[in-house]
């Protein structure tokens, strides 16, 4: 009995030390959130083209294309109106605020050829803090682009599609010529805390897939959708960006 009880308590004390383990791992992996108080400005900053990419996949490579839509309708509008009734009912200030010039040439280091997860690179968060300072933010919500790639998509990444699609898009040809097109919503929504230390990333939204395109009519010409039908894919987009908006505001905790 004596010789059991030490073994006994090694192995409780093991399984303590493992449950904690587990709990620091989770905790690690559980987003941060940010803290401000009541009144902070919250800058929105749009860095996603109006744009809309159709990719139509093909069991021969030769049938395979890709073509890139611009749109008549506004992202900024469209990120502004995902934000700012859940920002005003914390008690935040929401503020539309332009991208900088030097912001706006990094884009493709601050989202593109950025892995995220990893936080934030460094010239991207001096721009960042910049832009806060001038314009006298609190923290900024920042949309711009990812790609369909393990650093952007991770777990979610479309194998069967180019690595380089990026931005909202649409894919036809995986069923028949009316099966309606799936949407893609590529994009990252940042939650950007800038301090006394600088700007740093608290919080991470990544776009997904979405439903397909509801009311969807093949145009006549697969290649050369006309305007009429890709303003369809408006509230589409935005009701997917809505979801992606919500998910980061539950980050957000005000101290009154």
């Amino acid at each position: 009995m004596m010789r059991r009880t030490p073994v006994l308590f090694v192995a409780a004390l093991c399984l303590a030390v493992l449950s904690a383990a587990a709990d620091v791992a989770r905790a690690v992996k559980a987003p941060m959130g940010l803290q401000l108080r009541a009144g902070a400005r919250v800058g929105i900053v749009n860095l996603l083209d109006a744009q809309v990419t159709h990719f139509h996949e093909s069991r021969k490579l030769e049938d395979s294309f890709l073509k890139t839509y611009t749109v008549s309708y506004s992202v900024t509008a469209m990120l502004l109106g995902a934000l700012r009734d859940g920002l005003t009912q914390r008690g935040l200030a929401a503020v539309a605020v332009g991208p900088s010039d030097a912001l706006r040439r990094s884009r493709e280091t601050c989202f593109l050829d950025a892995h995220l997860a990893k936080g934030l690179p460094q010239e991207c968060g001096l721009l960042f803090a910049q832009l806060a300072t001038t314009e006298r933010l609190d923290a900024l919500i920042v949309l711009g682009p990812g790609r369909n790639d393990s650093a952007h998509a991770a777990g979610t990444r479309h194998r069967e599609l180019p690595e380089d699609l990026r931005g909202w898009c649409f894919v036809t040809g995986a069923g028949g010529p009316d099966t309606p097109p799936t949407l893609l919503n590529l994009s990252e929504l940042l939650l950007v805390e800038v301090g006394p230390r600088g700007a740093q990333l608290d919080d991470l939204e990544w776009g997904g897939d979405g439903q397909s395109w509801t009311g969807y009519r093949p145009p006549t010409d697969l290649k050369a959708f006309p305007d009429s039908q890709l303003a369809q894919l408006q509230p589409l987009f935005s009701a997917m960006l809505q979801q992606q908006a919500n998910k980061l505001l539950a980050q957000l905790q005000v101290t009154r």
